[in-house]
């Protein structure tokens, strides 16, 4: 962030160039293998490796994805699936560590959705978020049936500290 600050003395104008330096950090979130026959309630989506850069701040722990305070964090990806039929959508959605409460647009999570009549589409879900203290997540499939397919289903993350 460059900020610059003015001061005007009888004239004069003096300037003075301010800046702070962030460190970027590349992570990805995926599966190690399929995850075959989902039903179209609530599933979590079963993410279970984490690679990146040294030093960044994501880990994860049992499919719940935990990102350290005071940083900020853009992430986007897809969750892949091979649907049983295209009667139903596919509504991929982040939860709290609760597993049950919703994590919406006004707290930087932003949900996807794959229409029930499309089958060759896939959505970006995305976040962005600066949390002050640890943020956790879960991502879960919602009303479509079928097979999370492993390749494909990722979420990419940069880090700033």
């Amino acid at each position: 962030m460059i900020t610059r600050i003015g001061l005007s003395f009888k004239g004069v104008f003096m300037s003075y160039l301010t800046y702070e330096s962030f460190t970027a950090r590349f992570i990805q979130v995926t599966m190690s293998s399929d995850q075959d026959g989902i039903a179209d309630t609530s599933t979590t989506v079963l993410f279970d490796t984490v690679t990146g850069d040294s030093g960044h701040g994501v880990s994860i722990s049992s499919n719940l994805i935990s990102l350290s305070p005071n940083r900020h964090y853009w992430g986007f990806g897809c969750v892949v699936i091979d649907r049983t039929s295209t009667n139903d959508s596919q509504i991929v959605r982040f939860f709290e560590s609760d597993g049950t409460t919703q994590l919406l647009p006004a707290s930087g999570f932003f949900e996807s959705l794959l229409p029930f009549d499309d089958d060759t589409d896939s959505r970006v879900l995305q976040f962005s978020v600066s949390p002050s203290s640890t943020q956790s997540f879960y991502i879960k499939t919602q009303s479509a049936d079928g097979d999370i397919q492993s390749d494909g289903t990722h979420i990419i993350i940069i880090e700033m500290s």
